[in-house]
């Protein structure tokens, strides 16, 4: 491999795994292991490409996706997200290359080099089929699309772009088929994406465990200790680069914090820099969990962020939920299906902007019993209006497996 990609091999002995080379030493130690197989003989195989660093919805996504591939065919993951020990731990081989802004790369050549690993995993594997689900498309990959035209080569691309990424739209016209999962609150759709969607298959919403999947309630409550005679919140509101949805969540907390009939969730990264301990206190959990949705029928309430995977799994599933959206400039529009969902009667909303006075309101109301039953209810109703829960991940996995694309 080239310099910088962290590398382990699947099984292979010490001597045989290769170095960790200077630039990526630093990353090594909070990063998870990689790994690289090649495809099994007789399957045809797919590489799916994300990037997403600290996040996960993009490689969630695709996670999605390769796990319903029908049994001929196999997956090989290339990714930036630090969560790529995820996909080891699904089963398929992944390999790690940080971006450029991790390593201090000249972009220049750090786009190069990921063409460069690409077409070495393609060669190594004999992938015919990529799949890329990130919204801007490096120029790297661009390149690897350039010179294999023979190469089966999808974007999925999601919805709710905020308006300045407009520019990226551009580079569609090398991918041959542009996959767009589906949004409940497509009305209120406003950005750059409403304009192309002539150009792309639209498929249902994209979730990585389907609701009934999950744990029963009991079951769910037992597995993670939590009691039965509280009502459980789960609080996942933080984040490391937006310190006014830290502060927010820590104003949430205390305002959770003494009451005797609740008892909060939060759900702790692996990822964070020094994440805290799992384990519980008084009226506390804290637990490292993926994904966390497996568990979700012990939730009685959920206050949490709008981004794609969450706000899906919370409708789909019938969680009360109090969405404050991250409203980051680079962010999706959060903000955008909080608002679809409080109009709609399947969730509450509650911005940063909002007084205090205005967000004790808020969570007064997801701890209502009678307000929750409406949420649940409404949620409910909504699905089953639309036909029911259908994954888009399965409908995506048939256009990977069919012959044609487009």
């Amino acid at each position: 491999m080239k310099n910088n990609a962290v590398s382990i091999l699947l099984g292979a002995t010490a001597a045989e795994a290769e170095e960790v080379p200077p630039a990526a030493a630093a990353t090594a130690a909070t990063t998870p292991a990689i790994v690289r197989r090649r495809a099994r003989v007789g399957r045809s195989d797919v590489l799916f490409v994300s990037a997403n660093g600290i996040g996960q919805g993009h490689l969630t996504r695709q996670l999605a996706v390769a796990r319903r591939l029908g049994g001929e065919h196999s997956a090989a993951f290339l990714t930036m997200s630090y969560s790529a020990s995820v996909v080891q731990s699904m089963g398929f081989a992944v390999h790690f290359l940080p971006h450029h802004h991790l390593t201090g790369e000249d972009p220049v050549a750090w786009n190069a080099r990921l063409g460069e690993e690409i077409e070495l995993l393609l060669d190594e594997r004999g992938s015919e089929t990529l799949v890329y689900d990130v919204n801007f498309v490096f120029d790297g990959v661009i390149d690897v699309l350039r010179k294999r035209c023979d190469l089966k080569s999808i974007w999925i691309r999601r919805a709710m772009w905020p308006e300045h990424h407009a520019p990226y739209l551009g580079a569609s016209v090398h991918f041959q088929t542009i996959i767009e999962p589906g949004e409940y609150a497509q009305a209120y759709e406003t950005g750059p994406t409403r304009l192309e969607r002539e150009k792309v298959k639209e498929v249902p919403p994209v979730l990585l465990l389907d609701p009934g999947e999950r744990l029963e309630r009991q079951a769910a409550r037992a597995a993670l200790g939590l009691p039965e005679d509280r009502t459980i919140v789960v609080l996942d509101i933080a984040r490391a680069s937006n310190l006014a949805l830290t502060r927010r969540h820590r104003e949430i907390d205390a305002l959770l914090t003494g009451r005797g009939d609740v008892h909060v969730v939060e759900l702790s990264s692996a990822l964070a820099a020094s994440p805290e301990p799992a384990g519980q206190r008084l009226g506390r959990s804290r637990f490292t969990a993926y994904p966390a949705y497996k568990f979700s029928n012990a939730w009685d309430a959920a206050i949490v962020r709008a981004s794609y995977n969450t706000f899906h799994e919370s409708i789909a599933g019938a969680i009360p939920t109090l969405f404050v959206p991250d409203e980051s400039e680079d962010m999706d529009r959060q903000v955008d299906r909080a608002r679809w969902a409080r109009d709609r009667g399947v969730g509450l909303l509650s911005r940063l902007e909002a007084s205090h006075g205005e967000l004790q309101k808020a969570v007064d109301t997801v701890l209502d019993a009678q307000a929750r039953n409406r949420l649940a209810a409404a949620c409910q109703d909504y699905v089953l209006a639309r036909g029911g829960w259908h994954n888009g991940a399965v409908t995506i996995a048939d256009a990977i497996t069919s012959s044609k694309h487009g």
